[in-house]
């Protein structure tokens, strides 16, 4: 299971894309959203250090986890793993005319330019977004924070989260699409 946010550090997380679906029970979920369209459905939630993604497409199915490194998941079907230290991005197609790219950051900044961010960010009312403020280490300073927006197309997602890091005055950026290519056919009830 994941490490509590509030005691991870940037330097400890990794982001991870596996080519299949990883069981909810893997991951300490502190809120939770499903978007679904004809042909594809994503379970997104915030989860302790991060975020995970489950999107399936007919038979491909995918799950991005961003989170502690030491959080133990299994291997099997793991097609990406880096550490979050820098810019990364990288683009995955597992087939089955699905497309899947993301890239993200860190971006370590002074103490009143986060301040300014990080309020920004807890005070963003968009509708639908996955959102869990977290227990603060220090009572002084904000609250770890975990925001995910979600931009849902008939063809596929579009995610971007924001994890916020006070201790570190660090804030931790991805963005992902998931995209289906060609049409697939329909699904009968």
């Amino acid at each position: 299971m994941g490490v509590s946010h509030g005691c991870s550090r940037v330097g400890e997380l990794k982001f991870r894309v596996f080519d299949r679906a990883l069981h909810p029970d893997w991951f300490a979920t502190r809120a939770f959203r499903r978007v679904a369209r004809e042909d594809w459905v994503a379970d997104i939630r915030a989860v302790d250090g991060g975020h995970s993604i489950i999107w399936r497409s007919g038979a491909i199915q995918l799950t991005e986890w961003l989170a502690n490194a030491e959080s133990l998941l299994p291997e099997h079907g793991q097609r990406f793993d880096a550490p979050v230290h820098r810019e990364r991005s990288t683009r995955l197609q597992p087939g089955g005319g699905v497309d899947y790219q993301t890239c993200f950051e860190v971006e370590r900044l002074d103490r009143e330019v986060f301040a300014h961010l990080a309020e920004e960010l807890r005070l963003d009312n968009a509708k639908g977004d996955v959102v869990h403020q977290f227990p603060t280490t220090n009572r002084l300073s904000a609250s770890p924070m975990t925001r995910i927006h979600i931009d849902p197309h008939v063809r596929g997602l579009s995610v971007h989260t924001f994890h916020t890091f006070p201790d570190e005055l660090s804030i931790v950026r991805t963005q992902s699409l998931f995209e289906v290519q060609t049409a697939l056919p329909s699904r009968s009830h």
